[in-house]
């Protein structure tokens, strides 16, 4: 086992955090674009069903 000061441990903590960090920005960014992909295709769906129920 590595044996670690108090300075290598806290920089070990702070990679950790910071990527721990990275990992939930990467899921909510996904997520945030996941759900406006199927808002724009409900728009677009209902903008299609108007133009041809109009004709």
């Amino acid at each position: 086992m590595l044996k670690l000061n108090n300075k290598g441990f806290a920089i070990s903590t702070v990679m950790y955090l910071v990527l721990i960090l990275a990992i939930v920005l990467f899921t909510l960014t996904l997520s945030v674009l996941s759900n406006r992909k199927n808002i724009l295709d409900k728009q677009k769906e209902e903008a299609l069903n108007t133009i041809y129920n109009s004709n």
